[in-house]
């Protein structure tokens, strides 16, 4: 029990005499921590969204307006074949009729004087993986009940390019967070060791061991952590709710209705935090053995 209290009491003093170390510590722990926590908030709610988006990226694909249905419906089902296929919807041309009226209602009259329906049918195509589109769409082209094929290149090779540049950036935060912990843990380390310098040959002498030395220490590395994170939580809860406003920027047709699961993610910041500045502090902690 001396020793926890001995333990304790040597933690309250390093505080005290390394007020403004730890301060500064702290402010630049917190920036840490709400970096990489925000990173991961809008990238999580980015790629839910950028999965909702990717299957509204369809093929639509125009028959000849001389095909029957039976041809239609043989087509149909060897497209339902291909590889990379994941669902076809045939629209009749009575309903690409309605749904034409629909939009532009002012053409009605016109198409009801027509003896023959004039649309086609047409077909869409959902796919699996979007960058198979090309290849899938050259496939569906060159069947002979096909009159043309239509597919968002451009919205598809938007998706994966903001996919691979939110990766990179999540992995270039984490590394540039993770050597920010290390550097700020091994300078609280190394400022705390030279300041109780002398006081830790004289407990060396009196016998004490390593573990009754080195905890104070660690301890005065926790708290730092803890208060950055617990600094960190008001913002990111903050984020949370503003990443909303960010996706819709960035991905203006997708669904947004995707949580993050806040509490775990605040967890293992947490846990994220205290690994990584005990890791950072081990080189300068070993000096206390070497006193």
């Amino acid at each position: 029990m001396f020793r926890l209290f001995y333990m304790l009491r040597q933690s309250l003093l390093l505080l005290n005499r390394s007020k403004k170390v730890i301060f500064v510590s702290v402010v630049f722990l917190t920036i840490g921590f709400v970096t990489i926590g925000s990173i991961y908030i809008v990238g999580k709610r980015f790629f839910q969204s950028s999965l909702s988006l990717k299957n509204k990226v369809t093929i639509t694909v125009f028959f000849k307006t001389s095909d029957s249905y039976d041809d239609v419906s043989k087509t149909i089902d060897e497209i339902r074949a291909i590889d990379g296929v994941k669902n076809v919807s045939l629209i009749t041309k009575e309903e690409g009729k309605e749904n034409f009226i629909k939009l532009f209602p002012q053409y009605a009259p016109l198409l009801e004087t027509l003896n023959e329906n004039p649309f086609p049918y047409t077909a869409k195509v959902e796919i699996s993986d979007i960058s198979m589109g090309n290849s899938i769409k050259s496939l569906i082209a060159s069947f002979p009940t096909v009159d043309s094929v239509i597919f968002s290149e451009e919205m598809a090779k938007k998706i994966n390019n903001l996919t691979k540049v939110a990766w990179l950036l999540f992995i270039f935060v984490f590394v540039v967070v993770v050597a920010e912990f290390v550097f700020i843990s091994q300078s609280i380390m190394s400022f705390l060791v030279d300041l109780r310098h002398t006081e830790i040959k004289v407990l060396k002498l009196i016998g004490a061991d390593n573990a009754f030395i080195e905890i104070p220490f660690v301890l005065v590395v926790v708290f730092a952590v803890f208060v950055s994170w617990a600094l960190s939580l008001y913002f990111l809860k903050k984020i949370d709710f503003w990443s909303i406003d960010i996706i819709k920027g960035l991905l203006p047709f997708a669904d947004y209705n995707f949580s993050v699961n806040t509490a775990k993610l605040f967890a293992e910041l947490f846990g994220f935090g205290i690994v990584v500045c005990l890791i950072g502090a081990i080189i300068p902690l070993r000096r206390v053995s070497r006193v």
